[in-house]
């Protein structure tokens, strides 16, 4: 009987033995798991060698002239021309919801690069941006005031207590320059009319010919595409005014981007209109080109903004 207990308590004890080596070696195995972990985390992981541009996403910001689908129509073919011609990063067409969200990420310093209006273009340059393009001709930019031809508009005072529908408060070619030019035709812009700021350029062209407003300013680039787009709408309006053109849209790149990336595009973009693929891409985002550009290159504009805010006010 004692043989028999002895024998029970050996077995017993073993049991205990084998079940202690398993908890050291399992204890053993989640040591090693951590410090491996940790040394896998602390050894540098293989990255390619070359410069860190080339896999940079470079994020370029149109000025929402027109609306995200438009613009991505009108500009995507042209980044993605330019995409395959350089050999550092990647360049991001992005759109914004209105002037003030564009206006928002400009001045923080979102975009890599940007084409920005005038206006927009001289405020860039106090938030780390330079103008090294900009767009041709300037004689297109340029304000116009559009409305439906059986209101036989002829003369400002006849927008005297009506509505007009404009774009954007900060929209120079079409808003700031047709405001400009009927005060210096006799017009009190602040008493005599409604401004009507819609949003977009279409927009206010829209609100014309709906007769939600007398008569819409806007420029000539979204007022060509609106009616290439809407050929029978088009027949009942018509240009009833226009302004005097000042310096157009800039082409800015903000100063983190290397200098050797700024200047292949530069030359890039202002090769556009030599190439008969170029002119395509051109022609279908409606306009002419670029031409090499600083910043001394918008002092008209600072000049005009100087009379606007001397006769009209601030810019609401």
């Amino acid at each position: 009987m004692q043989a028999i207990y002895i024998r029970a308590n050996a077995r017993k004890r073993f049991k205990c033995t084998i079940a202690y080596m398993y908890r050291i070696i399992a204890l053993y195995a989640v040591v090693l798991l951590f410090f491996g972990c940790g040394q896998e985390k602390n050894t540098p992981r293989y990255r390619p060698e070359g410069s860190i541009s080339s896999e940079h996403t470079y994020i370029v910001g149109i000025h929402p002239y027109l609306n995200s689908k438009k613009t991505f129509e009108a500009y995507q073919p042209i980044i993605d021309h330019l995409q395959r011609q350089i050999d550092a990063g990647r360049l991001v067409l992005e759109t914004s919801r209105d002037y003030a969200d564009y206006e928002a990420k400009l001045y923080r310093g979102h975009f890599d690069f940007a084409l920005p209006n005038p206006l927009q273009t001289l405020e860039s340059i106090k938030h780390g941006y330079r103008v090294v393009a900009k767009m041709k001709p300037d004689s297109v930019f340029r304000g116009i005031i559009v409305a439906r031809k059986e209101r036989h508009l002829s003369d400002v005072a006849q927008l005297k207590g009506h509505a007009v529908s404009f774009p954007a408060p900060t929209a120079l070619a079409a808003t700031m320059m047709p405001l400009y030019f009927l005060h210096n035709r006799g017009l009190d812009v602040h008493k005599q009319i409604e401004k009507r700021f819609v949003g977009s350029q279409y927009s206010a062209i829209l609100n014309a010919y709906t007769g939600d407003t007398l008569a819409a300013a806007t420029w000539p680039p979204p007022w060509e595409s609106w009616c290439r787009e809407n050929p029978a709408k088009a027949a009942d309006m018509q240009i009833v005014w226009q302004t005097r053109p000042l310096v157009n849209n800039g082409f800015v790149a903000h100063e983190r981007v290397a200098a050797a990336l700024v200047g292949r595009l530069v030359r890039l973009l202002t090769a556009l209109d030599q190439t008969q693929e170029g002119r395509v891409l051109l022609a279908q985002a409606g306009f002419d080109g670029f031409e090499t550009a600083h910043n001394g290159s918008y002092d008209a504009v600072q000049s005009f903004l100087i009379d606007y805010r001397h006769t009209i006010g601030e810019i609401e």
